[in-house]
């Protein structure tokens, strides 16, 4: 039994380093067709490769907290799933953007203006929202 639940754990826990990887190659790849596509200006591949890694590391506890402050608005008080929907759309793309800004203005190898810095945003909302409807559409 022991010996089930330890394949078990590890198991998970390769299946979610893979799909970490995976998705962080999906989003660098799809990031910098967005860049390309908006106009984004930078010195290398390498340079928007940093930018877009370091904003999805940082990326991941702002979904979280999203998910955490959903759930809290959720428990307190009777929200309709558009409220819901309103709410993460909100907390996620704020967050979503002092990330970008925060990590655009600490590089130098990459410039983002403001309105870019917002359509990227939404675009990565979009796409993170296709991604979990086709991942509980598995389930």
């Amino acid at each position: 039994e022991k010996i089930v639940l330890k394949f078990t754990v590890l198991s998970f826990i390769i299946y979610m380093v893979t799909m970490l990887v995976f998705e962080a190659i999906i989003y660098t790849v799809v990031g910098i067709g967005f860049l390309s596509f908006l106009g984004f200006t930078y010195d290398s591949y390498i340079s928007v490769i940093i930018f877009l890694i370091i904003c999805y590391v940082m990326l991941i506890p702002a979904d979280y907290y999203t998910s955490i402050l959903i759930g809290l608005f959720k428990t307190k008080s009777n929200i309709s799933r558009f409220q819901q929907r309103a709410i993460d759309f909100i907390l996620y793309t704020s967050f979503s953007s002092l990330v970008v800004g925060i990590v655009d203005f600490f590089m130098e190898g990459i410039s983002i203006s403001p309105a870019n810095q917002i359509l990227f945003v939404l675009l990565y909302y979009l796409l993170d929202m296709y991604s979990d409807m086709l991942l509980l559409s598995k389930i």
